[in-house]
């Protein structure tokens, strides 16, 4: 049965361009252990493939209802062939280095994902010089979220270095859906969301107190993500700029260690922690403007953890550049976080993007891009934590994994953030004629972090400062796509 995409999985294939690739990503590598065999390609791709039952919907495309019918529908592809989703980087049996890997994954990650097949692929990198091997893989944002790219990521991967190793189920995929079919299905499901509406209004009238004190808490976090995050415009940066398709992944690590002592010492969080250190990093190489970063929150329940598609809001975070301090800018950070979670602010933003889904059709993708607009934020920065174990992969042990959190037009930069066994990962992603000063972020984050670290009274010697770039405000001219 054809699965139709929710609004804000949609949302993710509307903002799309030439120019703007909306994949989520990540970028990895594995140590071979001595005597062992180095992964191949076939077996990665056997590998795939028996456990491809438990995330089915890596088999099925998209398919589109007539004009005017809402989002599309994931139906499975007769031809779907794992041999054409888990492909080689670079030539096979060459060699890489450190160097190669990175421009490799550079070139797969500036290329979009084809709609016509399952919007997802892996490339294996067999053979690094030093024995180690890495992959690189994408996921469409309309698929998965970054948590739920996370679940199906550890779904590829096992916990013990001789994992079991699960045959093929027979699978054929039944006929494709024609466009009668797919508008029946549009209509029916219109209907039961017209008849849960019903439901739900007829709830409220039997119980009108309870009902309308839940109405009023509803409106209330909305009115403050509408009105606090929403409406008030991103200020403006040599981050909002035109993009085009080239992309670069700039990686960096961090010990966790040290980020948790700084969380103790502020009483902050992990996440309040990574947002000072981009404010600090980004003070000394754009200048001290303040910015305003949109930071996913996950608000999956806990029987949802592995599920497919986009269970999140957004958080409007204001990063304070134009405080000199590393430990005041975290504690406004702090205070921002804090308020926004006492609002039940990603709460009222969540019922804001959920509102997508009752505009009509020719509406959502003017709504779509307005929210991923740079008028609304200058950069968006996730934080998804992993495991604290081991991973492995046909026996190679997950040595680090960098995320991609993909940018929509307007936006030169993207900060992702990967906890695994005591560090965080990062990915800075960017388009390096947009933004070359990417190259310099992870010297510009260790910086910040031993800003933070320094004893209260203590002041850090500074080299010679950066230069901060220009600011722009590009018009709508020049960011249409």
């Amino acid at each position: 049965m054809a699965e139709r995409l929710s609004a804000i999985d949609g949302s993710f294939l509307r903002v799309e361009s030439p120019s703007a690739h909306m994949h989520v990503a990540w970028s990895a590598t594995f140590r071979v252990p001595p005597g062992e065999p180095q992964p191949t390609l076939a077996c990665l791709r056997r590998h795939i493939a028996g456990r491809l039952e438990r995330v089915p919907r890596f088999r099925c495309r998209l398919a589109w209802a007539p004009p005017g019918m809402g989002e599309p529908f994931w139906v499975e592809d007769p031809d779907f062939d794992v041999a054409g989703h888990v492909l080689p980087l670079g030539t096979l049996g060459l060699e890489l280095d450190d160097r190669r890997f990175e421009l490799l994954c550079d070139s797969v990650l500036s290329a979009p994902l084809d709609r016509g097949r399952p919007l997802w692929e892996i490339r294996l990198a067999p053979r690094f010089a030093d024995g180690r091997c890495g992959i690189v893989a994408k996921i469409h944002h309309a698929l998965v979220d970054g948590r739920s790219a996370v679940e199906v990521a550890q779904l590829l991967f096992d916990v013990e270095p001789n994992g079991v190793a699960e045959l093929p189920v027979p699978w054929e995929a039944p006929p494709a859906p024609g466009a009668t079919r797919l508008a029946a299905r549009a209509v029916a499901l219109g209907a039961e969301e017209s008849l849960r509406a019903a439901r739900g209004a007829a709830r409220m009238a039997g119980e009108p107190r309870a009902a309308a004190s839940r109405l009023a808490g509803t409106l209330r976090r909305a009115a403050l993500a509408a009105g606090e995050e929403v409406l008030r415009p991103a200020p403006a940066s040599a981050l909002n700029a035109r993009i085009g398709p080239r992309r670069t992944l700039v990686r960096h690590s961090v010990e966790l260690d040290a980020v948790r002592r700084v969380k103790r010492a502020a009483d902050a969080t992990v996440n309040d922690v990574c947002l000072a250190l981009a404010a600090g990093a980004l003070r000394e190489l754009v200048g001290p403007q303040p910015l305003k970063a949109m930071v996913p929150v996950n608000v999956r329940g806990g029987g949802e953890q592995a599920s497919l598609g986009n269970r999140i809001s957004f958080a409007f975070v204001g990063l304070p550049l134009d405080l000199a301090s590393g430990r005041a800018r975290l504690a406004r950070i702090r205070r921002s976080t804090a308020a926004f979670k006492r609002d039940g602010r990603p709460a009222g933003t969540q019922t804001v993007l959920g509102a997508l889904g009752m505009l009509p059709d020719p509406l959502r993708g003017l709504a779509a891009r307005a929210v991923a607009s740079p008028r609304l934020f200058n950069l968006t920065i996730s934080n998804v934590p992993g495991p604290d174990f081991p991973l492995y992969m046909l026996g190679a042990e997950l040595v680090e994994a960098h995320p991609v959190v993909p940018i929509a037009q307007g936006h030169a930069l993207s900060i992702g953030v990967f906890g695994y066994r005591g560090r965080l990962h990062f990915g800075f992603y960017a388009d390096p004629q947009a933004f070359p000063e990417v190259a310099e972020l992870p010297a510009a984050f260790d910086s910040a972090l031993q800003e933070l670290l320094l004893p209260p009274g203590v002041q850090r010697k500074r080299g010679r400062p950066r230069r901060g770039r220009p600011l722009s405000s590009p018009s709508e001219a020049e960011l249409a796509v």
